[in-house]
């Protein structure tokens, strides 16, 4: 019987490099699957395929309507992504 050896992690069979990510988005509207994807393909390809270190996800629904001008500054997410900016590297 072969000895089983420890599989590697899902796509590190090439060496990436070692780097920090973030996925920071907007979207007009603010339904639960809006940005359901993107945050999926964001932690597959991203943190376990290639091996980033996964620094945060901050999502910015209902920022407006997709016919008409942004209304971000009407919500609270220009506040709370400069906070993260902010925080994302402090220890």
């Amino acid at each position: 019987m072969r000895k089983r050896t420890a599989t590697r992690p899902l796509g590190r069979y090439e060496k990436y490099p070692e780097k920090d990510c973030a996925l920071l988005m907007t979207a007009a509207d603010d339904y639960f699957w809006t940005f359901e994807q993107a945050v999926s393909y964001y932690n597959f390809t991203l943190i376990n395929y290639i091996g980033f270190h996964d620094k945060g996800v901050l999502l910015a629904g209902g920022c407006g309507d997709t016919n008409g001008k942004p209304q971000i500054e009407r919500t609270e997410h220009l506040n709370r992504a400069y906070k993260f900016g902010r925080e994302i590297y402090e220890e």
